[in-house]
């Protein structure tokens, strides 16, 4: 028996050893043709990478060592940066330009896909468009062209993402000069269905319906049934669920958006499926089934506190999320999701200031730089032109800036209001309050009984909104109080801080705030109606008042107080 043991380790460790010899003799494509047609992040092809790997680090050979970290980049979803950053070093190392664009702009694809840190992605497509010029590989050269289009389209830049989009739908449906790879084939007609989804999301954003629909029928009719391209499909299926949602096709848009959700959920695309939480949730909404819009609500909430990632399109959902726990009295749920809303217009707004000037300064404005220097060596008029575009271009780009600006500050501004509003620091009779009866601090002309008496009838002339009368003046306002003008003044003066005229003005800009924050029937109604409504004869003297008062024209207050509590 013991002979038989011996016998069976000795089998054993020789079968071991010749096994071990006959996958060392195997060659690249034989190894990795165990794995090459799985789907990204199977982790199943790992073992067979990591012996890839293993061989070329054995035979020094780089090129394909840079091709092993790449495969364990697609495949191994818990440590892509891991691989990335391996390829992308030898790439440095050992590699070519190319070699280093691609390699950046797959980290670039992992910090935007994956983690949704767009600052760090658009970074990365940046160096891969430095590397990439001058490329022989126009395969390459228009995906980076695709990602830099995909940051265009979340900034909201949708005719200049639309562009990039139509150049690379243009190339990849065309025939190629020489015979693809099965690889390369299939490598083409996914990023021509990229491109065509990406066409289909920004004619839909640029309120191009019509050709928003053909496109997504044209992506669903290429990809239905085919089992290499379920992904793609569920997008094409999302995107007419949401078309249908629009036409206020309901029940249609619920089965199609629920059938594109699991696909996309199993690919962790969690970007694309909170945007069809919000169509399910806003489905839900019209079917009054809040139940129901809650739970799909809640999912993007879930979304944006596992990633810290939320997109513009949805982050609406939360106004639905506190004003149903409003009702509901549950302050606790209320604050959260107010603290939430506040969280995510916050990550937005950083996220587009710095994405907007980078690309700018970084890609737009080189490439007019490079235009104009490819233009420089044709003729003086080419040159000319040249001059024309970069100059208009550097006008956009000025404009762009200077109106991203005002927005910010307009709603900085109108954030700031609103929080002295809810606050209470803010109110239509806190100009009737006086810190004090200040005689007792300051000298004043006026004896203390007439003080006391000019204040109490100042109060009744305040709360009985007296002030709202056209073409009211001093003299007026002093017969009222059955006083002269020369002791009103003086009153307003010392306890108010400030002459008549700003005394009436601020009371009647305080009071129709009051009445807009309070009241939507008011955010309806023309300047020169408000004006009226508040005693003030002139729309621009309104304006220019309402402004000095609160800080905001009456316009942006009214814009952005429509657009936060949804009303068109």
């Amino acid at each position: 028996m013991k002979k038989l043991n011996y016998f069976l380790v000795l089998f054993s460790a020789f079968s071991h050893l010749l096994f071990s010899q006959q996958k060392q003799e195997k060659t690249f494509s034989e190894i990795r043709k165990n794995y090459e047609k799985m789907t990204i992040d199977d982790m199943y092809a790992m073992p067979y990478v990591r012996l890839y790997i293993q061989k070329a680090k054995r035979e020094n050979n780089f090129g394909k060592l840079i091709q092993g970290y790449r495969d364990g980049r697609q495949f191994d979803y818990y440590n892509k940066n891991k691989y990335a950053d391996s390829a992308l070093a030898i790439s440095k190392k050992h590699g070519t330009t190319d070699d280093i664009s691609k390699d950046h702009l797959s980290k670039g694809i992992i910090y935007y896909f994956y983690e949704k840190k767009y600052k760090l992605a658009l970074d990365q497509y940046l160096k891969a468009y430095e590397y990439s010029k001058g490329s022989e590989d126009p395969y390459h050269h228009h995906k980076v062209i695709y990602h830099l289009g995909i940051v265009k389209e979340h900034l909201g830049y949708y005719d200049e993402a639309l562009e990039h989009f139509k150049d690379c739908v243009s190339f990849y449906s065309a025939r190629p000069q020489q015979k693809l790879h099965d690889n390369e084939q299939f490598n083409y007609k996914k990023a021509y269905l990229n491109s065509l989804h990406q066409m289909t999301v920004v004619n839909r954003y640029l309120k191009n319906y019509s050709k928003s629909d053909s496109l997504s029928r044209l992506g669903y009719s290429l990809t239905v049934n085919n089992n290499d391209f379920t992904l793609e499909n569920s997008y094409f299926l999302k995107c007419i669920g949401i078309s249908k949602f629009h036409k206020k096709e309901y029940d249609g848009a619920e089965k199609d958006l629920n059938r594109s959700l699991p696909i996309i959920l199993k690919r962790k695309d969690f970007a694309w499926a909170s945007v069809i939480y919000y169509y399910l949730g806003k489905i839900s909404e019209v079917q009054d089934d809040p139940e129901q819009a809650i739970y799909n609500y809640s999912e993007i909430d879930s979304i944006f506190e596992r990633h810290q990632f939320i997109l513009p399109e949805v982050y609406g959902s939360y106004n639905y999320l506190i004003d149903y726990y409003k009702n509901k009295k549950d302050v606790n749920k209320q604050l959260y999701y107010t603290g939430q809303l506040l969280k995510a217009d916050s990550m937005i707004s950083k996220d587009y200031s710095y994405l907007s000037s980078k690309l700018h300064k970084d890609y737009d404005r080189k490439t007019l730089i490079e235009q104009k220097e490819d233009l420089e060596k044709a003729s003086t008029r080419k040159i000319k032109y040249a001059r024309i575009l970069i100059f208009s271009g550097a006008i956009v780009l000025c404009f762009f800036l200077i109106r991203y600006i005002k927005d910010r500050k307009i709603k900085k501004q109108y954030r700031l209001l609103q929080k002295r509003i809810a606050e209470g620091t803010y109110d239509v009779n806190d100009i009737i309050h006086d810190d004090a009866i200040e005689s007792n601090i300051r000298k004043t002309s006026l004896t203390h009984e007439m003080t006391v008496e000019i204040r109490e009838k100042l109060e009744k002339f305040e709360k009985e909104k007296q002030f709202l009368k056209k073409g009211l003046n001093e003299k007026d306002v002093a017969v009222k109080l059955s006083t002269n003008s020369h002791y009103l003044s003086v009153y307003i003066n010392e306890h108010k801080g400030m002459n008549f005229n700003k005394y009436i003005a601020e009371l009647r800009i305080n009071h129709i705030t009051h009445l807009l924050n309070t009241n939507n029937m008011y955010l309806r109604f023309t300047i020169e109606a408000l004006a009226k409504e508040c005693g003030i004869a002139s729309r621009q003297n309104f304006s220019n008042l309402f402004y000095d008062i609160n800080g905001i024209r009456p316009t942006d207050y009214i814009k952005n107080r429509k657009k936060e509590l949804g009303i068109s």
